[in-house]
């Protein structure tokens, strides 16, 4: 398939940049063959926690909402060897879940505790549109070709930096408009891995433990089905990475 020139200058920013964006762990969704895997890690490194191990620091399997012609459904999920796993529709549409994470304590770093939330969406189809969730940082396509939206609690988020990770793990992060959308080039088939990153400085509690402010990380996964090939993931890192 013709790659249009813009396309192709921005394939080549991908690339050239593919090594330079800070990296932080995530949980992400991977959907095929009839489970959906919620992993914790680090995608462009191919980096998937275990258990025994940091998969077990959540404090539940989380429950992924799922959508589909036939309407929204709660889908639970049980803990395996290197993913939560989940059984999802053959029609599913979208699939967003949230990882309980414990109340983390910086008291040694003379910092306040903070609420880590690390949540994940799929989708079907990256040129379809899909509601946000309303309350949550999420990340969604809009319909337009390569344009997604970041979004919290309802609310567009402009200015705030999204980061478009490649089949390969190359990368290349763009700041979101007034709108709070982002145009990405999708010029390689293959796993697509985004990323956006929101912190609210407002107090609260969760789990029983009190926070001074929450860190939210949410990653939108997809499938490009046509374009060029794309080299593969670099290989995991040694174990005790």
């Amino acid at each position: 398939m013709p790659i249009p020139s813009r396309f192709a200058s921005l394939a080549v920013a991908l690339l050239t940049l593919g090594t330079t964006a800070a990296h932080a762990h995530q949980v992400w969704i991977e959907n095929a063959d009839g489970q959906a895997r919620l992993h914790f890690g680090e995608f462009h490194m191919n980096l998937r926690e275990t258990s025994p191990g940091s998969l077990d620091k959540f404090l539940a399997a989380p429950t992924l909402e799922q959508r589909s012609s036939a309407g929204s459904t709660q889908l639970p999920s049980t803990l395996g060897k290197d993913a939560f796993v989940a059984s999802p529709q053959a029609d599913a549409q979208t699939l967003f879940a949230t990882a309980p994470y414990p109340v983390i304590d910086r008291s040694k770093r003379n910092l306040p505790a903070m609420l880590w939330v690390p949540a994940a969406r799929w989708v079907a189809q990256a040129a379809q549109a899909v509601a946000p969730h309303a309350k949550a940082l999420d990340l969604v396509p809009t319909g337009k070709p390569g344009e997604f939206k970041a979004v919290f609690n309802g609310a567009p988020l402009s200015k705030v930096v999204v980061e478009m990770v490649a089949p390969s793990g190359w990368s290349l992060s763009q700041h979101s408009g007034e709108d709070g959308t982002v145009t990405f080039a999708l010029p390689w088939k293959g796993q697509y891995v985004a990323e956006v990153k929101h912190t609210d400085k407002t107090p609260g509690e969760a789990h029983g433990k009190p926070y001074a402010e929450a860190s939210y990380v949410t990653t939108l996964s997809f499938v490009q089905k046509d374009g060029m090939a794309s080299p593969a993931l670099p290989e995991p890192p040694a174990k005790g990475h």
